[in-house]
């Protein structure tokens, strides 16, 4: 017969089981089932609060076997026990050394001894009980505890007296917007709940803030903290989401415990959240959550019990009123910030109050948030804050919000001032301005067609920037109606359909000189594969999305990605971006919804590779857009696949001694770009290097820049290729062939040698055909037969490939290369 196991081997059982079931609670839907279990045993602990779970979910009630029959109940037979954990502490009397109340030093008698006292202390120790469900038990009906409580308003009334008075501040029904149910003002020290909500919504909505006011109303622990012990550190806030789930949760667990059905809550978000996180972590959070609720439902009690002595209500049972608990004592006041510093901290709070909501969503550390603005003001960086304000203004009626952030907006204009400004006035004309050293470089544009209209520069270094656009608007008299901001990132929209119009403008001044064969596709240089070829981002950002980490798309477009396992979300609410987590989403969409995929994911996808790995299989179009292309550019050649790995990351001095040359044939042309490096072209060479070693672009899909690379430079209408050696970068002529249109050529003509503006495929005659040709009397081309001489004396050489495919292969012994030589596939 196996031994019994001792009580440590039980509880250390039990142990494992409660850290699997916690892992279980949050890596699982049941979470709310786990809340319900809290609800109905707030006093007790989280260990056995999970062993009830995990043994009886649906378990109500528990007690122990005698304590069922002091109820006149009796445990049904056959019926198991629930195991929890029970402390069962002993007490030990231990001698110890006396200590001196005011110094804590040893107390010495008169001998120079220590005096030693006996002291009584508590041991505390655990052993598992068996405790059973009132459904497991039979007997007399235990009493009712406590009436419906949203049987009539006035219980409803009485209530809600009974969560003013337990809240830890002021608690207030007034209006706000709709989209929101109500708010702690951690500055006003104050909770407002939106008036018009149903019984249960308001019940949930206050709870939820009071968890709030009792857990994260940091300001006031810090107020706290530094009067009671200056050098104490101060409270660090918690992350947004574990502020969200212990607020959700306690309010969820109170109302579960009072009755209040709040309707089915997921709580997805904490499977999400909480995966990834630390056991202690998730033990605390389910601690702080327990104890939070425990205390607020004992609260509401004891002040429910209160009202409804107060207002002559009939409860079954009366709870004895709490003792009036003193006035907290004044706050200190805060120390004095500099202009700028406040003004941070009054643009964090204005944003808190204006849509706490969303505040919660954007900021997880509020005291570094304020600390990265106010550093983010110093140094001119004002553009975000400047639009948001701007579209509070623009976005809502004249009230105390819309003045407030017209203060803001004045304040920071002279605390904080802008290195440049665009302006929309009148509805017709957006004015950039930008500081120069001798004042203001100013353009304006048309609103509707984005066309450049005028611009000049104002000689007034010494006028702020707000003044100086008002001086402009004088001079070309304009800004008489209306003036407002406009969000900065248009600017660079405003500036490449100026380009694009001055493009047009030179073009059609301009002969074009023909660079393509016929029916030659259109050219252009390698672009972003985006996800949906049919949008752009200016397509997201006029939903209002401008984050950048997204990529549009349609909905047909959506539904396939969607179907190939990528994460896709709809853009819903002016600019928020929405997961949709199953098919039948898309459907409840409303018409004209604008899709995304995450810029990351898409970009990690085998189609966003694919796409780039198919610019091999059409290198001449690219060649040949990048030999037409207007502007500065760079290409990027690298040796092929099909190289046998000895001319790859060979540097020049070995191509020398083994007599080879540079050829096009033995390349693939891997990357086009616009250049926009400006500086000399070793300059430039320099930075591509570094660009594509340490900073590659997404869509770049090669081998990192390195040794027997060939980068080809356009500028100015000149195009010149460099190899890249051990050290720098050698320039190399005649890679490709000068004229584009020779190029065009040579991607058809099956003889290089035939480059000359007429295409001549097919068979070519040898020196010997063309001499029996002559001796039997036939008419040759002189030309024809230098050209045989000239071919056949070429051909003796014999190609790169063909050398290193016939010489054997020998151990290298020369010095690595000093640049990246990594052989990546």
């Amino acid at each position: 017969m196996a031994d019994k196991p001792t009580n440590k081997e039980r509880l250390k059982e039990l142990g494992e089981k409660i850290e699997a079931g916690i892992r279980e609670v949050f890596d699982s839907g049941k979470y709310a089932e786990y809340l319900k279990v809290m609800s109905r045993f707030p006093t007790y602990s989280v260990n056995n609060q999970m062993l009830i779970r995990l043994q009886r979910p649906n378990a109500t009630k528990v007690a122990g076997y005698n304590k069922w029959q002091q109820f006149e109940r009796h445990v049904k037979r056959g019926e198991h026990g629930i195991t929890i954990i029970a402390p069962t502490p002993y007490k030990k009397k231990i001698e110890e050394q006396k200590l001196d109340p005011d110094t804590k030093a040893p107390v010495l008698d008169a001998n120079g001894k220590v005096v030693m006292e006996e002291k009584e202390i508590e041991i505390p120790t655990f052993r598992p009980i068996k405790v059973f469900d009132y459904a497991q038990t039979e007997g007399k009906p235990l009493p009712q505890l406590a009436a419906d409580l949203f049987g009539n308003v006035q219980h409803y009334e009485a209530f809600m007296e009974a969560l003013r008075r337990t809240s830890p501040v002021p608690l207030t029904i007034e209006a706000m917007q709709d989209n929101m149910d109500g708010f702690f003002s951690p500055t006003a020290q104050r909770i407002a709940i939106r008036q018009g909500m149903s019984e249960v919504q308001t019940v949930c909505a206050c709870i939820h803030e009071m968890t709030h006011a009792t857990l994260h109303n940091y300001e006031k622990q810090r107020m706290e903290a530094a009067a009671g012990d200056p050098s104490k550190e101060p409270p660090k806030p918690k992350p947004h989401q574990i502020e969200e789930i212990e607020a959700e949760s306690t309010s969820y667990m109170v109302c579960q415990y009072f009755g209040i059905e709040t309707g089915e809550n997921s709580f997805g978000y904490v499977a999400s959240y909480c995966k990834d996180r630390e056991l202690s972590e998730l033990r605390a959070c389910l601690n702080t959550i327990n104890k939070t609720a425990g205390s607020m439902i004992a609260g509401i009690e004891k002040h429910f019990a209160e009202v409804c002595k107060e207002q002559g209500i009939d409860l079954s049972e009366q709870k004895k009123e709490p003792e009036q608990t003193p006035p907290a004592a004044e706050e200190p006041a805060a120390p004095e910030l500099d202009p700028i510093d406040r003004l941070a901290s009054d643009i964090d709070q204005f944003a808190f109050e204006f849509d706490p909501y969303e505040y919660r969503d954007q900021v997880e550390d509020r005291e570094a948030a304020v600390k990265d603005l106010a550093a983010s003001l110093r140094h001119g960086g004002a553009r975000g804050v400047q639009d948001w304000l701007q579209s509070v203004l623009d976005e809502n009626e004249p009230g105390e919000d819309t003045a407030k952030a017209a203060e803001l907006m004045q304040r920071l204009d002279q605390l904080a001032p802008e290195q440049e400004k665009l302006l929309l006035l009148d509805e017709a004309v957006y004015l950039h301005l930008q500081t120069t050293e001798g004042g203001y470089d100013y353009t304006l544009y048309d609103k509707d067609t984005l066309r450049q209209m005028d611009g000049g520069q104002l000689d007034a270094p010494e006028l702020p920037l707000s003044t100086a656009a008002l001086k402009i608007c004088e001079m070309h008299d304009l800004g008489g109606q209306s003036i407002k901001y406009a969000p900065l990132a248009m600017i660079e929209t405003l500036q490449e359909a100026a380009y694009q119009q001055m493009q047009e403008a030179a073009a059609q001044a301009a002969v074009p000189e023909s660079t393509m064969l016929p029916d030659a596709p259109e050219q252009a240089l390698d672009e972003y594969p985006m996800p949906d070829t049919m949008l752009t981002l200016d397509d997201l950002e006029k939903c209002g999305y401008r984050d950048g980490d997204m990529l549009p798309l349609s909905k047909e477009r959506a539904m396939e990605l969607y179907e190939r396992d990528l994460t896709v979300y709809a853009v819903v609410d002016g600019g928020s971006a929405e997961m949709l987590f199953d098919q039948e989403e898309f459907d409840t969409q409303a018409a004209g919804t604008m899709y995304a995929v995450s810029r990351e994911e898409w970009e990690e996808s085998p189609e966003f590779d694919a796409r780039v790995q198919d610019r091999l299989n059409h290198q001449e179009e690219r060649e040949r857009a990048f030999l037409s292309h207007e502007g500065d550019c760079f290409a990027i050649y690298q040796v092929s696949e099909n190289d046998p790995q000895r001319l790859r990351f060979m540097n020049m001095d070995w191509l020398n001694a083994h007599d080879l040359s540079v050829e096009r044939g033995n390349y693939d042309l891997v990357y086009t770009a616009p250049l926009s490096e400006t500086g000399s072209i070793d300059g430039r060479l320099h930075k591509l290097f570094e660009q594509f070693n340490f900073h590659r672009p997404a869509d770049f899909h090669s081998p990192s820049m390195s040794v027997s690379d060939i980068v080809a430079i356009k500028r100015d209408g000149v195009v010149s290729f460099h190899y890249c050696d051990s050290v720098g970068f050698q320039e190399i002529p005649g890679f490709l062939p000068s004229n584009p249109l020779k190029n065009a050529e040579m991607t058809v003509e099956d003889d290089y040698g035939m480059i000359d503006g007429i295409i001549n495929n097919g068979p070519k005659a040898t020196v010997a055909e063309l001499e029996a040709q002559a001796r039997s009397g036939q008419p040759i081309s002189l030309m024809d037969l230098a050209d045989a001489v000239h071919r056949e004396e070429r051909d003796k050489k014999k190609s790169v490939m063909e050398q290193l495919r016939q010489s054997p292969k020998q151990e290298r012994k020369k010095t690595a290369p000093k640049k990246s030589a990594e052989r990546e596939l």
